[in-house]
C-alpha cells in the first residue's frame, strides 16, 4: 500500500493575504499556535511563507510596525502535491531542517504536511510491524529437591549461611562464659 501526502496532510493551513500587516500576522500566528503563515492571493494560490522567526526578527528590529507580510515572506519554498509519495517527504524531513511543507494542487494551497505527521505515521507503522508478545503471569519457583533428599545448591547456600551464623552464636556464647 502506497501512502501519499494527501493521507497525512493537514487540510487547514493558516493563511493570510499579502497586504496583512506584520502586527496582525503576529496576532494570527499566536491565536492559531502556528509556526508559519501561508501567504495566498484571492484565488488561493501560494505566494510565499512567513515563518515565525521572520516575524520575531521584524518585531525586535522595529520593522514590524510598517511592514506587511509580503515584505517578510519567503518565496520559492519547496512544495508537494497531494499525490506525492509520503516516503519522499520523510526523506526530505530527514535530510533538511524543515518542519513543514505546503501542499499545492492545481496551483492552489490545499494543505500542509509536518514532520509530526510523518513521525506519527512511523510510530503507527512500528506498532504494526512489532509482533505483540502475550503477557505471561509469573510463577513462584520453589527450591528443587534432589533425588537423594538433599536440597539444591541454592538451598545449601542458605543452609551454609545459617550454620555459620549459628557458629558465631556458639562462639559468642563460649566467650561470654
Amino acid at each position: 500500500m502506497r501512502l501519499t501526502v494527501a493521507d497525512l496532510m493537514t487540510q487547514r493551513p493558516v493563511i493570510v493575504s499579502p497586504d496583512c500587516s506584520a502586527d496582525e500576522a503576529l496576532e494570527i500566528l499566536s491565536r492559531h499556535e502556528a509556526s508559519e503563515l501561508y501567504v495566498t492571493d484571492k484565488l488561493g494560490r501560494l505566494l510565499g511563507v512567513v515563518p515565525d522567526y521572520e516575524l520575531v526578527k521584524a518585531e525586535l528590529s522595529g520593522e514590524a510596525r510598517d511592514a506587511c507580510v509580503e515584505q517578510l515572506m519567503c518565496r520559492g519554498v519547496p512544495v508537494f502535491n497531494p499525490q506525492s509519495d509520503a516516503a519522499e517527504v520523510a526523506r526530505l524531513f530527514r535530510d533538511a531542517r524543515f518542519g513543514q511543507f505546503p501542499v499545492v494542487a492545481g496551483g492552489r494551497l490545499v494543505g500542509l504536511i509536518t514532520r509530526s505527521d510523518v513521525v506519527r505515521l512511523m510510530a503507527v507503522l512500528r506498532r504494526i510491524d512489532t509482533p505483540s508478545t502475550p503477557r505471561v503471569s509469573e510463577t513462584v519457583k520453589r527450591p528443587k529437591i534432589a533425588s537423594t533428599g538433599t536440597r539444591t545448591r541454592r538451598a545449601r547456600t542458605t543452609t551454609a549461611s545459617s550454620s555459620s551464623s549459628s557458629r558465631r552464636t556458639r562462639s559468642t556464647a563460649r566467650t561470654s562464659r
